[in-house]
């Protein structure tokens, strides 16, 4: 089997005798599930082995300075407690697997610690080192916090109140969708969004809105919450309200409308909050990325997509799963705007022509398993595929995927470190294998 090495490095061990053992050009090969030392480089090095049957000493200059047993066929080097992992800083833009805790942070449009956290003790995430956690620059750049408010009556079942809200993100663009109107269930917090193009196109989503969500849940949306704007209420005159075709609808439909009062966005603080969370998400994903500005709402719809399937602290369970009844699987999950690889379907494909095109992921395919793509080449510029190669550790770390994959000189200090064992394993002298550091 060939192992490929992707970095390089120095390794500093202190074994549990106190002693320090500095080992040079050791390999970090991703596929290992060992962390192995050669013991004719330690020969080499001028260290001696005493073996017995269960054990062995570890002798440099006529001093024992470290300790070893057999375990599972395997002699061990004694480290001190949690010594690999004191050595290991986090994970940094030169190694990145499926397992680091600031790749999921990058897949879930930048949530929080907590919310990565809640979604590996519910079981939809595997165990995940959280060594490598750090400040992310795209959040500071993206996000800001303000005091949160403490909200009013919350429902009892799906549909009972529904938060609605318009947000105008001004981007400003001369064609496309200006608004965005969100519908958030009060119960579940799963929430919809529909892309507008002028305001009076409210009504027209809340209806398609309506239709699906009562055919899906077998029951009726009762109140609708929003602010005073006049998609919503209309307009206010000596006399009163005068209706507006929303308000007229809900008139209609036997649905009680609350309104704030006048000045007063915070009592719809459900939709202005999320709203805002949508914002920070757009913001934060698109600094990473970098990619152009008309595909705002690409990833306004991948936050959605993400924030309907992350925890919040409104609720106990995920959105989804108090949407849908079960739990959502986020092993699709990819960064929003990394290079890919994508093979699209082509009827008149050559035998030498290449099977895949260059391009960026966007986001997921409604109602399928496919993803979306913003492939520049491409004709028609966005695509769907299911076939694809993502390129997340090249965007993160800032390398340009079309480079040959050198291994690159780090410091063992920027490895990560998956294995919470405190030994070293030692190989045979004819056993030529580098040294593994999993995470």
């Amino acid at each position: 089997m060939r192992s490929h090495v992707v970095a390089v490095g120095t390794c500093i061990l202190k074994l549990s005798s106190g002693f320090i053992l500095n080992l040079d050009n050791v390999f970090y090969v991703p596929n290992f599930s060992r962390n192995l030392i050669s013991v004719s480089k330690l020969l080499y090095l001028g260290f001696r082995f005493n073996f017995s049957r269960t054990s062995f000493d570890l002798i440099f200059k006529s001093n024992i300075v470290g300790h070893g047993t057999l375990l599972n066929g395997l002699f061990c080097l004694n480290l001190e407690n949690n010594a690999t992992a004191m050595h290991v800083t986090g994970l940094k833009r030169s190694v990145m697997n499926g397992e680091s805790s600031m790749l999921w942070h990058r897949r879930l449009g930048h949530i929080s610690k907590d919310r990565i956290k809640r979604l590996v003790n519910d079981g939809v995430l595997s165990a995940i080192d959280f060594a490598d956690f750090e400040i992310c620059v795209n959040c500071i750049k993206g996000k800001q916090t303000k005091v949160s408010k403490r909200g009013a009556h919350r429902s009892s079942t799906l549909l009972e109140i529904i938060h609605t809200d318009i947000c105008c993100p001004d981007m400003d663009l001369k064609n496309g969708p200006k608004y965005f109107i969100s519908f958030i269930d009060d119960f579940s917090r799963f929430m919809y969004v529909y892309l507008l193009h002028h305001k009076n196109e409210a009504l027209n989503a809340f209806k398609v809105f309506k239709a699906e969500v009562e055919k899906q849940s077998g029951k009726q949306i009762k109140i609708v919450r929003s602010d005073r704007g006049g998609e919503y209420y209309g307009r206010y005159t000596e006399n009163g309200q005068a209706f507006g075709p929303f308000a007229k609808f809900l008139q209609e439909q036997g649905i009680v409308p609350q309104y704030t009062d006048p000045g007063s966005p915070s009592e719809n603080g459900v939709a202005e909050r999320r709203n805002r969370t949508l914002m920070d998400m757009v913001r934060s994903t698109r600094s990473n990325a970098t990619l152009p500005i008309f595909l705002w709402s690409e990833a306004l719809k991948t936050a959605v997509y993400i924030l309907n399937r992350v925890p919040t602290k409104a609720v106990s369970k995920t959105p989804f799963e108090l949407m849908k009844g079960w739990k959502p699987s986020l092993q699709h999950i990819r960064v929003w705007g990394c290079p890919c690889e994508v093979r699209i379907y082509n009827p008149h494909e050559k035998k030498l022509d290449p099977r895949t095109i260059s391009g960026y992921f966007i986001g997921y395919v409604e109602r399928s398993k496919g993803y979306r793509f913003y492939c520049p080449s491409h004709n028609t510029r966005i695509v769907e595929s299911r076939n694809a190669k993502f390129l997340e550790n090249d965007m993160i770390s800032g390398r340009n995927h079309f480079q040959d994959n050198v291994p690159k000189r780090v410091h063992y200090d920027d490895l990560p470190s998956k294995s919470n064992s405190d030994h070293m394993y030692v190989i045979p002298s004819f056993a030529h294998v580098p040294l593994r550091i999993e995470e």
